[in-house]
């Protein structure tokens, strides 16, 4: 019986971790260069873009 309860608070234990560390943080967008044009995405909107310096939090690429 005591065998079966330190399992069962060790797993316990561990999952309450795991909660912990799979925090997921805001996803980043980048400036991205056309021929013409400077959109901002999460990722590249096709062949030919470049991605320029920098990151933000933001949609419009204001932070």
């Amino acid at each position: 019986m005591h065998c079966r309860k330190r399992v069962l608070t060790l797993a316990t234990a561990c999952l309450m971790s795991c909660t912990l560390l799979a925090q997921a943080a805001p996803a980043r967008y980048y400036k991205w260069q056309g021929q013409d044009m400077i959109i901002c995405a999460q990722t590249s909107p096709g062949p030919g873009w470049k991605r320029l310096n920098g990151s933000f939090v933001k949609s419009d690429c204001s932070i």
